[in-house]
């Protein structure tokens, strides 16, 4: 029995021994909660840690990426995106007397999904434990209310780059606008479109969707890790816009002050007409005031006939003067910052171009110094040849003869020739690509009428367009809907446009976005890379096109054609094209261009 009670003794201490173990390692486990677990950018954020080393000063680190879109093969088209992990300091803390440690810190803008936290000690030990939180999408617009044309901006934030959070659609009275992202630009991006239509509230959708165009039942769709709400206010997101007529709101109160004094006249009549009666005799009274009474309200209806006539008539004069009112059209581009490689050359042989980035038909400037004196100097221009079924090459057309001076240098100044948009270069002879000038051709586009009748057709016309498949598209939108898309791969970067003015009268928007063709076959670049739509943020292109705005004022409802004949339009139409019009189109008043010498720039 002894034995027996010394062996369960020894077996209930080893039981209490590792209990304790267990314990103690239960009590040191280091751990973080983070709560709430999701938000938008700038949402507060509460972390508490626990069990860590005593007195300790730590980092707790916010898990993200470095984001960009992959670019390669001939012709350079997108082939996914990369993503390289990286940490980021969130905060740093002082652990107490237990190994704990609480800070509230404000989500930071970064993309949108899950971001893991965890402390780091000072060395750069990771340490374990670790929370997740998930940042949202957020959208903002402003203002809320103008007339048509109002520059309306879009801010967005949080957004990702995975499958289900790359893409945001915009929708305008359930008309696709276009989709955006930002990619480049580490979630948070902001862009301007224009209000379009008649006086009267407006609809604004923003959803997600892979491909586009917007996913519209995200709540019936499989869980995702890049984002927890698919309600808003976050996905789908849904605003109103108010549009005013822009008219003066006091113009019917001078209208409204011809009725009243009117009707105080009247009254001042029947007042006077009241105090002779009631000195009469009262035989005669009762049939002068039946008199009087069918006067006054003889008066009464002769009076209101003038008063509203006189207010249709002010009224008329109003709408007409409003409809003649002076028309500013609007011509602008957003354009995203381009870097071009320059020669490094500083000895030697070298050209040199000033500006290097120009739109067809602008003026450059093209120097070289380091040649032999006196001697006439051959030079090209290069460009591409190809297609996009066989891909592209590099080749050299003669430019001009040039003489050097005696100190071996040259300068003259040149129109940039209708070219494919992208980077030439203007060499001589064995010239290495570090000697070479290099120009970025970038695109220009026009208008050739803003204003007319319903039915006007006009001609917009762009220049520079590309060659690749990022860069040889350019998407239409009419009143914020989009209608198609034109390519200039096969007509040496021109693109030009026939689009027939519809609408009622007033300003109507048109808008020129850059785009994708086509790219890499699969299925992770379909779920990410949307094809042929309209990108509302050119600064995140693959290849930073720009998008261009123009507007035009519809004068009067539709005309029929003459019947008697043919009215040659003023399009510029091209001559190769053997395409002749018949329209009845109103002369045209203006045509605003946007090139490199009228643009309105982001921020301007």
């Amino acid at each position: 029995m002894k034995l027996l009670g010394g062996a369960l003794a020894t077996t209930l201490g080893l039981f209490c021994l590792l209990a304790m173990v267990g314990s103690a390692s239960a009590a040191t486990q280091s751990s973080i909660t983070v709560s709430p677990t999701a938000g938008i950018v700038g949402s507060r954020i509460s972390i508490r840690g626990q069990g860590y080393s005593a007195n300790t000063s730590l980092v707790v680190e916010w898990s993200t990426v470095d984001a960009s879109w992959i670019v390669s093969g001939n012709p350079p088209q997108v082939t996914g995106l990369n993503a390289t992990p990286i940490e980021s300091t969130l905060a740093s803390v002082r652990t107490d007397a237990l190994g704990s440690f609480s800070v509230n810190v404000t989500a930071p803008s970064d993309y949108g999904g899950q971001h893991t936290l965890q402390a780091v000690t000072s060395s750069g030990t990771v340490l374990p434990g670790k929370g997740i939180f998930t940042l949202e999408p957020s959208f903002h617009i402003s203002p809320a209310s103008g007339p048509a044309g109002t520059p309306i901006e879009v801010t967005a934030t949080g957004l990702g780059y995975g499958s289900y959070s790359t893409s945001y659609h915009l929708y305008w009275d359930n008309s696709y606008v276009g989709y955006f992202t930002a990619i480049s630009t580490r979630g948070a991006t902001n862009f301007t479109f224009y209000a379009s239509g008649t006086p009267g509230t407006h609809y604004v959708e923003i959803y997600q969707g892979y491909p586009g165009p917007g996913y519209l039942n995200p709540q019936q769709g499989p869980p995702s890790s890049e984002t927890q709400s698919v309600f808003p206010p976050y996905i789908p997101f849904h605003t109103q816009f108010d549009m005013t007529t822009g008219q003066s709101s006091g113009s019917s109160g001078s209208v409204g002050s011809i009725g009243v004094a009117s009707l105080l006249v009247v009254a001042a009549a029947a007042s006077a007409c009241g105090l002779f009666i009631t000195r009469i005799e009262p035989e005669r009274r009762k049939a002068i005031a039946r008199s009087v009474t069918v006067v006054i309200v003889i008066i009464i209806v002769a009076v209101t006939g003038v008063a509203g006539y006189l207010t249709l008539a002010s009224s008329s004069t109003m709408s007409s003067t409003s409809s003649t009112v002076s028309f500013n059209p609007v011509a602008s581009v957003d354009r995203p910052a381009i870097p071009v490689p320059q020669n490094n050359a500083t000895t030697g042989p070298r050209i040199s171009v000033s500006p290097d980035i120009a739109g067809v038909g602008q003026t450059v400037t093209v120097t070289g110094a380091g040649f032999t004196p006196n001697v006439q100097l051959p030079l090209s221009w290069s460009t591409r040849s190809g297609n996009n079924l066989h891909g592209y090459q590099l080749v050299s057309k003669p430019l001009r003869n040039v003489t050097s001076d005696s100190t071996g240098s040259f300068s003259f100044t040149m129109k940039v020739p209708p070219d494919l948009g992208g980077l030439h270069f203007i060499s001589m002879g064995s010239l290495t690509k570090h000697s070479n000038a290099t120009l970025f051709l970038q695109r220009t586009a026009s208008l050739n009428a803003t204003e007319g009748p319903a039915g006007t057709v006009v001609a917009i016309t762009m220049s520079g367009v590309g060659w690749t498949f990022n860069t040889n598209i350019a998407a239409l939108d009419y009143d914020n809907s989009y209608i198609g898309y034109g390519c200039g791969f096969n007509s040496g970067g021109n693109v030009t446009f026939y689009l027939t003015i519809t609408g009622a009268p007033g300003i109507q928007t048109i808008d020129i976005y850059p785009s994708i063709w086509w790219g890499a076959i699969n299925y992770y670049n379909q779920s990410v890379v949307e094809y042929r739509y309209p990108l509302l943020t050119p600064q995140d292109h693959p290849q930073q096109m720009p998008s261009f705005h123009f507007t035009f004022l519809i004068t009067s409802p539709s005309q029929q054609p003459s019947p008697s004949g043919d009215v040659l339009s003023s399009l510029a139409f091209p001559a190769s094209a053997g395409i002749a019009v018949r329209s009845t189109l109103a002369p045209v008043l203006s045509s605003p261009s946007i090139g490199t010498t009228s643009e309105v720039l982001r921020g301007q």
